[in-house]
């Protein structure tokens, strides 16, 4: 007895048949998708195009002295957690001393430095600048909670963090604390 053990052949067309439903259903699928990635990419175009432009009337705002609607403008940016506009527009309220108190523009720098996207080293960038701003503020504890994941890993602001400890406690008079930190600069 011979087995016929021949492959039965492909056969396209009744591919489709018996998957038609199947098939037309996955490319209606295929296209919804297509068309919603372009519909969200083209939405946060806008959105980008729309922070950039708030951005440079909160510059033209504090040209012309109008404080206020330059603050609004820059608090709203922060808000819309952009990882370049949010930044930039903390940078301006400390540049231009538009918020006079000190804890809330530490919130926001909270705001900038954990919410927004930014990435690892603009975080570092941004705690140090926090840890700047609070100056003679700072008590050691916050000081060395700020600083120390930086100065622990290989930041490109490892330096200036330790940097910044050491000179804390030269001005405390702690020359051995001082000492220990300025150790870590070499």
């Amino acid at each position: 007895m011979e087995e016929n053990l021949e492959k039965p052949k492909f056969n396209l067309s009744d591919f489709f048949n018996k998957n038609k439903k199947k098939l037309i259903i996955f490319s209606i699928f295929i296209i919804i998708c297509i068309f919603s990635g372009i519909i969200i990419n083209e939405s946060k175009k806008k959105r980008v195009i729309k922070i950039s432009e708030n951005f440079n009337s909160a510059k033209i705002f504090i040209e012309t002295k109008n404080k206020s609607k330059a603050r609004n403008i820059l608090l709203s940016i922060i808000d819309e957690k952009n990882n370049f506009y949010s930044p930039s527009a903390l940078n301006l309220i400390i540049e231009h001393k538009l918020i006079d108190d000190k804890k809330k523009v530490i919130n926001l720098f909270d705001q900038v430095i954990y919410k927004s996207k930014l990435d690892k080293e603009m975080q570092n960038l941004f705690i140090i600048k926090k840890t700047f701003y609070l100056g003679d503020d700072i008590s050691e504890n916050i000081l060395l909670d700020n600083l120390n994941p930086i100065i622990k890993s290989n930041s490109i602001w490892k330096k200036t963090a330790l940097d910044y400890v050491q000179k804390y406690y030269i001005s405390k008079s702690q020359f051995e604390k001082a000492k220990q930190f300025g150790a870590n600069l070499n």
